[in-house]
Parts: structure tokens; sequence; C-alpha cells
């Protein structure tokens, strides 16, 4: 496997199974791969947890914040349908209930979480701002934001993408109605 492999396979063990299946004898097991694959990759656990917290962070929030700074000239409207629509498509909030459970007993994980939660917030609020919305409507209408997007993979699983998709439009005039 390779490092890029481990740290996605171990995020969907953390997902399905917990926390307490990172450990290096219980993840080699349930991965079916050996310790010296585990430790060809990683130093150690510690090494590992944060790889795999700034893996999630890398993969599921930067790609966005890049993506979002080359198309800084859209409108916001579009802007913030377009993060949605990213967001909604790629799948990007599954594990954010995970990781931030994680984060409340990992404390390598918690800096991360809190970085990537500045990182969320900093983007949507230029969108906001852009918009036109300033004050505490503009910081209540960004944490809303990020905050439904992050849950809403991991609070309503039985939606179908298209079903979710489908309603993006509706929810970006929800959000930036006056």
């Amino acid at each position: 496997m390779s490092r890029q492999e481990w740290l996605a396979a171990a995020l969907d063990v953390l997902s399905k199974e917990g926390e307490a299946k990172l450990r290096i004898d219980r993840l080699t097991a349930s991965l079916g791969v050996t310790k010296g694959s585990f430790y060809w990759h990683f130093t150690d656990r510690a090494d590992f947890v944060r790889s795999l917290a700034e893996y999630w962070a890398d993969s599921m929030t930067q790609t966005v914040v890049d993506e979002m700074t080359q198309r800084r000239h859209i409108a916001p409207k579009e802007q913030l349908f377009h993060i949605a629509e990213l967001v909604t498509r790629k799948n990007y909030g599954r594990y954010d209930i995970v990781m931030r459970a994680w984060a409340q007993n990992e404390p390598n994980v918690a800096p991360i979480v809190e970085q990537v939660d500045r990182a969320r917030h900093a983007t949507v609020r230029r969108a906001f701002a852009k918009h036109g919305f300033r004050g505490e409507e503009l910081e209540m209408r960004t944490r809303i934001f990020v905050g439904f997007f992050s849950i809403e993979l991991g609070l309503l699983p039985r939606e179908t993408q298209n079903q979710r998709r489908r309603r993006l439009k509706g929810k970006i005039r929800f959000f930036t109605k006056p």
C-alpha cells in the first residue's frame, strides 16, 4: 500500500469502526497488511495520527480552498454554490463528524480540526462579505453554512448524491436571502 492508500483506508476505518480500530495491530489486521508496511510509511503512531489528520484536512478542505482561490473572480452566489456543489459531489463532509469526535480525545488532531475550521470559515466568509453581508449577520451565515455542509452528509446519509445536488440552488437561495 502507498502512504496515500494507507491514509484513505484509515479514514474509512475511523469512520466505520471508530478510533479504537486505529491501533496499529488492529489497523494492519483489518487492512490485511503487515506492521512492516505501516512502519515503512510512518515512524510511529503519533506520526500516523498527525498524517491522517493532515490528509483529511488537505483532501477534504484545502482542495476546496485552492479551487475557490482560483475562482475568486466569479459572483459570490456562484462561489457559494460551487463550494456547496463541490462538497456535495465529492462527499467532502463524510468524515467531519468522526474527525471532530476524534479531536476530543486526540490532542494531535484538535489543532488540525481548528485549522480546517478557520480555512473553511475564511473561504465562505469572503463569499458572503462579497455578497454584501456584514457584522453579526456575516458571521452567522458563515457559521451556519459551514456547519450545515460539514455535517449534512453525516446526518443525512440516506439521501443520494442526486437528491442533494438537486436541492443545492434552493439552499444557496436560502443562505443568501437578505
